[in-house]
């Protein structure tokens, strides 16, 4: 019931009367770009009552509700991607987390950096455009773009080709660079050292809880589920992060650092950082428009472990909505113009068994388990000793039988016919049928067929060979112990692509518009803010002024 209250009251924030809007700041000198990961449109609507720190002042400027990724790959790296190159995947060329390269035969992580013997190394060369904070640098002398997020892809993607510092967590480390990913000078490194050892001295002194008191609100919402093979409770802390701070040693315990991801602790942590990095480079008193990207990952790991509808989603949101609001009162401190854009590199779903209760046709599938179901069912019937599909996604399957043509047409088509008798399947297409289903210009993101989803997707030398769109609402993998993930995304499905997209400034007027905007249009009207030269993207720039316009 509350989680439908939630949803009745944000319906009345959207369709309230626009009120007349403020212009933004004629140049801003600091434009901050924020991605909560996994901050679906749902999950934004359902709780945006219930802000009251940062998330609401956020709300209080242009707020698109429902924005658009618009690509089938709503996963991390792709989603983050688009925010400041204005490009699909198709474009940025990060088609996955990772893909199956079938020149190696090898899979590759999106921002590991090619060439390099290290498996840590860590950059944006597998990313075939530049980013806003590049667009800005090169125009701009003195202008300086830094990134930070609790994951190395989120940070790289956003970070772009040419940052002046870009970091991301690394369990028992603290926060790190790459000299693949940026400068990773001195300079650069041993004030992080020095946060990271500050930050673990004061931790180690006084243990943080990983998380915060539930409101009554939230305990509302505490409920025992099972899901898969495992059983939650449902309450605050979980069980599983309840403890992880009592050991004296428990900074290097792996229990820590896995149950800190999946916690509100890791957000506020990276907000600290941030406050760090604005004040130690005093952000947006140069000559020229800086730019910070900051990515939230709590959202995610909390909804990967826990699902986005119960208790601990109610009190991750409430601590991000508070550890918003100190990022906000920062910047306000330090009194220079600026600019915050605030989105989500993807959206998600509600763990199959408990998303049942509101929504019947959801479902859980063994992913796994039906590729090898395919593999052997395509191999006997073939007479091939091997299994020619391969790929870590189910959504994604490559052919992998060598330079054979005629042999890769009887496994697509094998394959095809196969998955198209399968009840957990909805839709099926081939490279061929992918690449060829183009966009017409001036085609808005929620009028896409599943198909053309898929092609602003689609990259040429890292696609899949075949695409495939399961159920809705499918959670896919059977979770089988404590951490293991419950709930996910990854769908060509709305409730994974429907992401908000929330510009606000000091002095903006509250306007919420219905309008399906796409996060490739952030960059643009990012650049038309800094009055800088958009190269070219997927986009459109934004008009944010209803006295004129801030567009070229």
């Amino acid at each position: 019931m509350a989680r439908y209250l939630f949803g009745a009251l944000a319906l009345t924030l959207v369709t309230s009367t626009a009120q007349a809007q403020s212009a933004p700041p004629v140049k801003p000198k600091l434009i901050v770009a924020i991605s909560v990961d996994q901050f679906s449109s749902e999950l934004f609507q359902r709780y945006r009552p219930t802000y009251v720190h940062g998330l609401k002042t956020i709300s209080s400027g242009v707020a698109f509700p429902v924005g658009y990724q618009s690509h089938a790959a709503t996963e991390t790296c792709p989603g983050h991607s688009t925010i400041l190159t204005g490009r699909h995947p198709s474009g940025t060329g990060i088609v996955a987390n990772s893909w199956f390269d079938v020149k190696t035969g090898s899979n590759v992580y999106c921002v590991l950096a090619p060439g390099s013997s290290d498996a840590n190394a860590r950059g944006p060369q597998n990313m075939r455009v530049t980013t806003f904070g590049d667009w800005v640098k090169a125009a701009q002398p003195g202008s300086r773009s830094y990134a930070v997020s609790g994951k190395d892809r989120a940070a790289i993607t956003m970070g772009g080709k040419h940052p002046d510092g870009v970091y991301w967590w690394v369990d028992g480390t603290g926060f790190t660079t790459s000299e693949f990913a940026g400068p990773a000078t001195p300079a650069t490194t041993e004030p992080v050292r020095a946060f990271d050892k500050a930050l673990f001295e004061n931790w180690k002194k006084t243990p943080p809880p990983l998380w915060p008191v539930a409101s009554s609100q939230c305990t509302a919402l505490q409920k025992p589920h099972r899901f898969g093979n495992i059983d939650l409770s449902g309450k605050v802390p979980p069980e599983i992060a309840s403890h992880v701070e009592e050991s004296p040693d428990f900074l290097t315990t792996t229990d820590f650092q896995e149950n800190l991801r999946a916690s509100p602790l890791f957000d506020s942590t990276v907000v600290d950082f941030a406050r760090d990095l604005i004040a130690r480079h005093n952000l947006g008193r140069g000559p020229a428009t800086d730019v910070l990207a900051i990515s939230l990952s709590a959202t995610d790991y909390v909804g990967h472990r826990y699902g986005n509808g119960g208790a601990e989603m109610c009190v991750q949101q409430a601590a991000l909505d508070a550890s918003i609001g100190r990022l906000l009162d920062g910047l306000q401190h330090t009194g220079v113009p600026f600019v915050v854009v605030l989105t989500a590199d993807h959206g998600a779903t509600d763990a199959a068994e408990r998303e049942v209760e509101h929504d019947p046709a959801a479902t859980r599938i063994d992913d796994s388990a039906l590729v090898g179901r395919l593999n052997k069912a395509i191999a006997a019937q073939l007479g091939i000793a091997y299994e020619p599909i391969v790929g870590n996604d189910a959504q994604q399957l490559y052919i992998n039988v060598g330079p054979d043509a005629a042999l890769r047409a009887k496994v697509s088509d094998a394959t095809i016919a196969w998955l198209k008798q399968q009840p957990e399947v909805r839709e099926v297409f081939t490279r061929k049928e992918v690449e060829a289903a183009t966009v017409p210009p001036h085609t808005t993101p929620d009028k896409l067929t599943m198909v053309q989803r898929y092609h602003e997707s689609y990259d040429p030398d890292r696609s899949g060979d075949i695409a495939v769109a399961y159920a809705a609402r499918t959670s896919f993998g059977i979770p089988r112990g404590p951490g293991d993930t419950v709930a996910g995304h990854g769908s060509p499905w709305d409730h994974d692509r429907q992401v908000p997209i929330l510009f606000w400034w000091p002095g903006a007027t509250a306007e919420t518009r219905a309008t399906p905007v796409e996060t490739v249009d952030i960059a643009p009207t990012l650049a038309a803010l800094a009055k800088v030269p958009t190269p070219m993207v997927d986009g459109q720039c934004i008009n944010l002024s209803a006295s004129g316009t801030n567009c070229p």
